[in-house]
């Protein structure tokens, strides 16, 4: 068993970026509003760095923080070329300098990789300590309608000539889902991960000085409710 994203992370680009893609408009469209034409952005859990390098290239200066030295070693890779951009390795929960940032973002479902509650408060106040005063805080997180219905099921992917097979389990009585990928080779790895409804999310937002400004299910803006299986949230930091 290779650790989360050892293995996944050499075929993660050509199977699992089209989620992070379609941040950066959601993010340009949201700063757009604001008027603020170039932003500094932390992407907290940046992965392959595709959304980083997608709101580096727009002209804003990204730093990105994720805990997988192979995810960004291919981040650093397809940012060759691209200025205003910053990888560092870095857990969730690290408080983070270079503020104070204008956006704050932990995309795709990234959160639910912290299993405690507790943690999930410490990762919202460091992300507000990071931001200045009206800077957005974005996050979205898969939620356990999403997980129950995933329970028991295998996804065959067919990526760059092999097939990446995703299976998933989900105990309720623990909040826990597990989801194993396994690899032609015999290579697997498995990641463990929490769910959280907007409910759950709200008060620590709230306790953090995030006020929530919008909610939704997808990037088309589908209303949340709670049989959504994902919650997306953008929340301002609130003056002081």
């Amino acid at each position: 068993m290779t650790a989360p994203y050892e293995a996944l992370s050499r075929v993660y680009d050509a199977g699992w970026t089209d989620f992070s893609i379609q941040y950066a408009p959601l993010i340009e469209e949201l700063l757009g509003a604001r008027g603020i034409g170039t932003a500094r952005v932390l992407d907290l859990g940046c992965g392959t760095g595709v959304l980083a390098v997608a709101l580096a290239k727009a002209g804003h200066t990204v730093r990105g923080v994720d805990a997988s030295p192979d995810m960004l070693r291919l981040a650093r890779r397809n940012a060759r070329g691209v200025g205003g951009i910053r990888f560092v390795r870095g857990d969730l929960l690290d408080p983070q300098p270079g503020g104070p940032y204008d956006v704050v973002v932990c995309a795709y479902d990234a959160i639910n990789y912290l299993r405690r509650l507790v943690e999930v408060r410490k990762l919202l106040h460091n992300a507000a300590a990071s931001l200045r005063e009206g800077g957005l805080f974005l996050c979205d997180s898969a939620t356990a309608v999403l997980y129950r219905h995933e329970h028991g099921t295998t996804d065959a992917r067919e990526v760059d000539g092999m097939t990446v097979l995703e299976t998933t389990t989900y105990d309720a009585r623990y909040k826990l889902a597990t989801t194993t990928f396994s690899f032609p080779d015999g290579t697997y790895e498995v990641h463990r991960q929490r769910p959280y409804s907007f409910d759950e999310l709200s008060p620590l937002l709230e306790n953090a000085g995030l006020r929530v400004t919008d909610r939704f299910s997808w990037f088309s803006r589908l209303p949340y409710t709670p049989a959504s299986p994902k919650v997306f949230i953008i929340a301002e930091k609130e003056s002081t």
